[in-house]
């Protein structure tokens, strides 16, 4: 990220608060508490809302077309960081090195560093802090290094680790998102050009976000500090403000918008753009992802003011619904059961509790499942006895009022669906019973 231009303030007003009741599916309907709005009008060139937990879509706005992501591609280099930190790689106490390409890199305050020192150490949670609070982007280069070993290998596994997450359409040249000429000839490709820098989709950007938050969610505590210092007392002395201004304390604050990440990205080829997530008072979470909000040299904030809006549209025009484990999924029908003591079976979730958005206006009994068998479970079309209760034996897939639920999934979203398992074991019948029943269909 770049260094920010002076701040503007700019207030909008939200509408006021509105109370969400949940049920289970095939109990009851979702309560409806407010009229369903229109999506907000985003200017932005790609926008995106989703559940944090499911990955929901709730709001879409040319979510598939990879753009410039500047410094969101910190929450890759992140996620690699904190995996090592949880399998022992590395520690927070563990003093690193920096080399002095990247000694050199972060001296240059025309974008955002910290001042490092190749003569120096620094602990791991120095440097993290200064990623996470201030978008030091000498700071995680410096920990892609302790991590990999090198700049390239790091780059190497973020790539590897954005195909796991199904992102197949990123360019990653860098764990910093600066361009490959900004990064140093030490740093960058040979093979790239000067202005080439890491691409993604609104959608796989998403994607990133919420597989860290699952995965580690403590980065919150950190992306949620709005100001610390960078070695105090020192001749390196940084005062790291936070450059996600809608945090408590900052200047595009909403108290009705609890912000507490994730991360800012600005440059000139990604304008202004901001990866934000927020847990409303509901206790839904959710991630918003806007790029291209407004141009690099403007004053930052119109990001903030779409997030807002989008943020706002989603807690006041959606209520929730629970698919249950062990419970029927609506319009589930019973399969037919090959040599069975029962030739049928009803179906039930056997997934944890599933969180699903509905739009207001909209009932619960509206949103439906459509089974598919493992192939493995099945003879001749039907479900092969015997099965006991809790084995997965296929998916439903959910639809509201015939549209597929989607979700984020890499580069593209996938229908949402749920496990399901026999609703009671189901024992095998005995020879005498399959040869009679074998009998009667020769007949017939």
């Amino acid at each position: 990220m770049r260094v920010a231009g002076k701040l503007k303030k700019v207030m909008i007003s939200l509408v006021a608060a509105v109370t969400f009741t949940t049920a289970g599916l095939g109990i009851a309907g979702a309560g409806i508490t407010a009229q369903a709005a229109s999506a907000p009008s985003i200017s932005a060139k790609a926008a995106i809302a989703v559940d944090a937990g499911t990955g929901q879509i709730l709001y879409d706005k040319n979510s598939t077309k990879p753009m410039a992501i500047a410094s969101m591609t910190k929450m890759l280099s992140t996620y690699l960081v904190l995996q090592a930190i949880h399998q022992g790689k590395l520690s927070w106490d563990q003093k690193i090195s920096v080399s002095k390409a990247v000694a050199k890199m972060s001296q240059n305050r025309d974008y955002a560093n910290v001042p490092l020192l190749s003569t120096k150490t620094y602990s791991v949670k120095e440097l993290y802090n200064a990623t996470e609070i201030y978008s030091a982007n000498a700071a995680i280069t410096a920990l892609g290094d302790a991590v990999a070993g090198t700049p390239h290998k790091f780059v190497e596994k973020m790539r590897a680790t954005a195909k796991s997450f199904g992102i197949t359409d990123a360019t990653i040249i860098n764990a910093s998102g600066l361009t490959n000429k900004e990064v140093g000839s030490e740093i960058g490709y040979s093979d790239e050009a000067a202005s080439a820098e890491n691409e993604m989709s609104a959608q796989d950007v998403a994607t990133v976000a919420q597989k860290l938050l699952a995965k580690y969610p403590e980065v919150l505590e950190t992306s949620s500090i709005a100001h610390a210092w960078f070695e105090k007392g020192t001749s390196s002395a940084t005062k790291m403000d936070n450059r996600n201004y809608m945090l408590k304390g900052l200047v595009k604050h909403y108290s009705a918008l609890p912000v507490d990440g994730l991360k800012t990205g600005t440059s000139t080829k990604a304008g202004n753009a901001f990866t934000g997530t927020v847990k409303f008072s509901n206790g839904n979470r959710i991630i918003t992802v806007v790029m291209h909000a407004g141009s690099a040299n403007d004053n930052g904030t119109e990001r903030f003011t779409q997030t807002a809006q989008i943020m706002s549209y989603v807690y006041h025009n959606f209520t929730t619904t629970n698919v249950t484990k062990n419970n029927a999924v609506n319009g589930v029908k019973t399969v037919n059961v090959q040599d069975g003591k029962v030739l049928t079976s009803g179906l039930v979730s056997n997934t944890a509790t599933t969180k699903v958005y509905l739009p207001t206006g909209t009932d619960a009994s509206q949103l439906k499942g459509t089974v598919s068998l493992n192939k493995a479970a099945m003879t001749a079309g039907k479900l092969q006895a015997p099965v006991k209760h809790g084995k997965t034996v296929g998916t439903a897939s959910l639809k509201l009022n015939k549209t597929a639920v989607s979700v984020v999934d890499g580069t593209k979203s996938k229908q949402m669906t749920v496990n399901v398992t026999p609703k009671k074991s189901i024992e095998k019948a005995n020879i005498f019973v399959r040869m009679w029943r074998g009998i009667k269909s020769w007949f017939n």
